[in-house]
């Protein structure tokens, strides 16, 4: 199910990117006032995986909400979350028909990311600004607090995709991602792309509402009457195909860390195995933390309820930081 927004919004993508000149991002705003007189305002910013859509989120971000206005703490805190679509998926992608380009990179989302945030103003006037993204979104999150060190006041993580070298040419085409560009991306209809999809053994893995979410929001009717992605398969293949450099700089940036960052990994994750998943605290004890949960690269879209802890416990580690005096300089 969709989590109506309080106002949707249209903006322009960076203006440092390629672009810039025409293509347009779809941002939503969910705002869940305070339960009685407000004294404090935070924001959350939820960030999509590459070939995904802001609807894919909806599901956390429900619940999320849920269990922040059943906490005490929260009956005075206004609460304002932002849901977003990259360039070339969801309803950003319908926008910008015919003007995708293959230059389009992570950086470029990372930048995007910061267009999000200072043109919805979660720059100023909230008391707390936390990060919440997903693999490639995560990924993002993690290049622009490079960029623009404190952007955020605390990031939690699902998955982001770290490279700790540069590969060949050869040993990147080889990579299962790069399929995504000869998948089926239409169907003749809704039911059929329903039942089609649903032999998948990827998206039988998927939550229920999220795959609902999927067929009916990350789609779109074509003049043809038929059902097609929103997220041309050729744009997920090219977000894949350029990673390399991106994802080695957002891991080179992680002992650069100025806020609390958390890392939620799970165990079945086809990206990463646990062991190498579990240096990333070497990178920054003072800064990063880190949690393994069960299911696999898309478990925000499988148990999307195994995240809120997660995102809680970066809450609680940024009014932490908030909380303890600053040590004098000697």
């Amino acid at each position: 199910m969709r989590l109506v927004p309080t106002s949707t919004h249209i903006i322009s993508v960076h203006a440092a990117t390629d672009g810039s000149d025409v293509q347009k991002l779809v941002v939503e705003r969910h705002e869940a006032p305070a339960k009685v007189k407000a004294n404090k305002k935070v924001a959350f910013l939820f960030s999509h995986s590459n070939g995904f859509h802001k609807e894919s989120l909806h599901p956390l971000i429900r619940r999320f909400i849920a269990h922040l206005r059943s906490l005490q703490e929260y009956d005075q805190t206004d609460i304002t979350v932002i849901a977003w679509d990259a360039r070339s998926h969801g309803d950003s992608a319908r926008l910008n028909e015919g003007t995708f380009r293959e230059s389009y990179r992570w950086v470029d989302n990372a930048m995007d990311t910061k267009q999000v945030i200072e043109e919805m103003g979660l720059d100023q006037g909230y008391d707390q600004l936390i990060g919440v993204g997903h693999s490639f979104g995560a990924t993002s999150m993690l290049l622009l607090e490079f960029f623009f060190p404190k952007t955020f006041d605390g990031l939690c993580v699902t998955e982001p995709v770290l490279s700790d070298m540069i590969h060949d040419a050869e040993i990147r085409e080889m990579l299962p991602t790069l399929a995504s560009g000869k998948r089926r991306d239409e169907w003749p209809s809704r039911d059929e792309c329903r039942k089609s999809l649903s032999r998948s053994k990827f998206f039988q893995l998927l939550h229920p509402e999220v795959f609902d979410n999927y067929v009916n929001y990350g789609m779109y009717e074509t003049e043809k009457g038929t059902i097609k992605l929103k997220c041309p398969k050729e744009c997920e293949y090219h977000v894949f195909k350029y990673y390399n450099y991106d994802t080695y700089v957002a891991n080179l940036s992680l002992k650069l860390l100025k806020i609390p960052t958390h890392f939620i990994y799970a165990l079945g994750s086809s990206f990463v195995s646990p062991e190498d998943a579990a240096t990333v605290i070497d990178e920054n004890r003072e800064k990063i933390t880190i949690t393994f949960v069960e299911g696999s690269h898309m478990v925000p879209a499988e148990t999307p309820e195994l995240i809120i802890p997660e995102i809680m416990k970066t809450i609680a580690r940024v009014n932490n930081e908030r909380d303890t005096p600053l040590k004098s300089k000697l």
